[in-house]
């Protein structure tokens, strides 16, 4: 068996040499696609005064938590919010039930808040 194994490579030498590079070729591109695309994703820059501005100040800020992807607000005054500024910091999504503001993340939520709510 191992005979017939080393005379099929002996004789198919360069259809193997040539079928390892193509393969190595195609890896290389696949992780180059995969890099490139990565660095290709845009850098958001968010100023945390525009982002305490939109949701009306320290001041209007009765409780905050955070909730994985969410932050969670109970605001004075929920007329001051300002959801496309939020957006542009990275929320997708609102959600208000009774008198409390979830405000949805799509991953960055826990810098966000650390920033909002550092002590």
């Amino acid at each position: 068996m191992v005979y017939l194994v080393d005379e099929f490579l002996l004789k198919n030498l360069w259809w193997v040499i040539l079928l390892t590079v193509i393969c190595l070729a195609g890896i290389v591109i696949l992780l180059s696609y995969i890099v490139y695309k990565k660095k290709k994703e845009p850098t958001r820059v968010v100023n945390i005064s525009d982002n305490l501005q939109a949701i009306g100040g320290k001041d209007n800020v009765l409780s905050h938590s955070l909730s994985g992807s969410r932050i969670v607000l109970r605001l004075k005054d929920y007329s001051k919010l300002e959801r496309e500024k939020l957006k542009k910091a990275g929320a997708v999504g609102f959600i208000l039930k009774s008198d409390k503001l979830t405000i949805v993340f799509k991953d960055d939520a826990k810098a966000v808040y650390q920033d909002l709510f550092r002590e």
